[in-house]
């Protein structure tokens, strides 16, 4: 077989493998974008999980929190008592209300402060992120610019038929054969890693979802705390009323 024909029959057996790579790269590319968009969903459900449990349950259970102390810190300060052991009574309790809360702030505080070094690695990683497209970006627009270099040169007649030669042809042909198998193995661990990665956002997805209802649960349950505090405020003032009455 001469040179010319040998050239065809590999750019044909190419043109085949070029069309099931173009197959599976764009299926490969639907499926990034519609993972893309499940865990571009899940990021937004997981921050605005996150303003409801911060934000929202957090601070209305630290203002709870406020309100008991406050409330346990007058019903002492109200008692009335007589002699030194009542008195010692009073006060003992008193600096133990202050230990239980103050003990209770710490624990809050080391928490929050684990929230933040956890929320600055994640700034960190999404600052990296940012940089990663960013040089995709560059990536593509120095590929754009080449080819259209390479277009202007086929308009310029630099690259024309009547100057092709079998070897050249050759010489492409197998390059173009070696880059297909290469293409291929991209694309294969593409597809695995496609794989494993949308299973990985659907379980997030189930995870947020659970989360949003736990957190919703938990609110109703800061309510209820809310709804305590208020009754134990008013006996508190009944408390206070009734020792100024007897006063008076």
């Amino acid at each position: 077989m001469d040179l010319t024909k040998a050239n065809k029959l590999k750019i044909q057996s190419n043109r085949r493998e070029i069309f099931e790579l173009e197959t599976q790269i764009n299926s490969n590319k639907a499926q990034v974008y519609a993972t893309r968009a499940v865990i571009e969903q899940n990021y937004t459900s997981i921050m605005r999980n996150y303003s409801s449990t911060f934000l929202g349950n957090h601070n209305l259970t630290t203002q709870n929190t406020d309100n008991l102390f406050r409330n346990r810190v007058a019903i002492l300060t109200n008692m009335e008592v007589e002699g030194e052991v009542e008195i010692n009574f009073q006060e003992s309790m008193t600096n133990e209300a202050n230990l239980d809360f103050l003990e209770m702030q710490a624990t809050v505080n080391e928490l929050v402060l684990e929230i933040n070094n956890r929320m600055s690695e994640i700034n960190s990683l999404m600052i990296e992120t940012n940089k990663m497209i960013m040089n995709a970006n560059q990536a593509s627009v120095d590929f754009n610019s080449k080819n259209l270099a390479i277009n202007k040169r086929f308009l310029n007649g630099e690259f024309h038929p009547s100057k092709a030669t079998s070897i050249a042809n050759k010489q492409r042909a197998d390059k173009n054969q070696k880059r297909c198998g290469t293409i291929r193995d991209i694309a294969n661990k593409n597809a695995k890693k496609l794989k494993s990665l949308d299973k990985k956002a659907k379980k997030n997805s189930m995870q947020v979802l659970l989360n949003a209802a736990d957190i919703s649960k938990r609110r109703g349950l800061i309510s209820d705390n809310q709804k305590g505090i208020m009754e134990n405020q008013e006996e508190v003032a009944r408390m206070i009323s009734s020792k100024i009455k007897r006063k008076g």
